[in-house]
């Protein structure tokens, strides 16, 4: 009988992002402002997966779920009325499917997608704004994972690079007034990290 094997995976790694954020102009100024920034982030993730979780037109794929902080202290973003430093932190959760595409020997390689959820909280300064503001939006990432087995029995070594989108979501203030910061960005993740194996589960 095919097993299921359940993993704990620890994993760091660094994103670099492309963001643009629309903001308001502060409370003696009608209107908003456009604005857009790049950052190199700190990630720290956290998941449990199940490889071989199911098998779908003769292929196995593995289930993995995610919890991963994400931190860009030193964002500067940029615009007519000028510079905006803007700390984000993030902690997304992240249900992904992973299949192999190649394997050999010890290593193989595989790739993914996911879906989830994103919970930031943004610092922004400017020109006339001091905003301390939060929000809720959908994840998406796609990415390639290396997996090389180690000389430790149930531990292997993994690489991933991964690219990521987080669309804008208008939320809403008491009333009928538009959130004083929103945002949108995209960008590409490297990670390293290990996968250890828990009990085996019989399927």
């Amino acid at each position: 009988m095919a097993q299921s094997i359940g993993y704990l995976a620890l994993s760091f790694g660094t994103s670099i992002e492309a963001h643009q954020f629309d903001t308001w102009n502060g409370p003696a100024t009608p209107g908003r402002r456009g604005l857009t920034g790049n950052s190199n982030s700190s990630d720290q993730a956290i998941a449990i997966g199940l490889r071989d979780a199911f098998m779908f037109q003769d292929r196995s794929f593995d289930a993995e779920l995610e919890i991963l902080e994400r931190r860009a202290l030193h964002v500067t973003a940029q615009g007519a009325a000028g510079s905006h430093p803007t700390s984000i932190r993030t902690t997304s959760m992240l249900l992904g499917l992973w299949t192999d595409l190649h394997r050999k020997k010890d290593l193989t390689i595989q790739a993914g997608a996911g879906l989830g959820a994103r919970y930031s909280h943004y610092q922004m300064t400017g020109p006339g704004i001091n905003i301390s503001a939060t929000d809720r939006a959908p994840y998406a990432m796609a990415g390639l994972r290396l997996l090389k087995r180690t000389d430790t029995p149930g531990v292997n070594f993994f690489a991933d690079i991964r690219v990521h989108a987080r669309p804008r979501v208008r939320l809403k203030v008491p009333g009928s007034v538009t959130s004083p910061l929103e945002h949108e960005s995209n960008g590409l993740t490297l990670r390293l990290g290990l996968q250890i194996d828990l009990k085996r589960r019989a399927r």
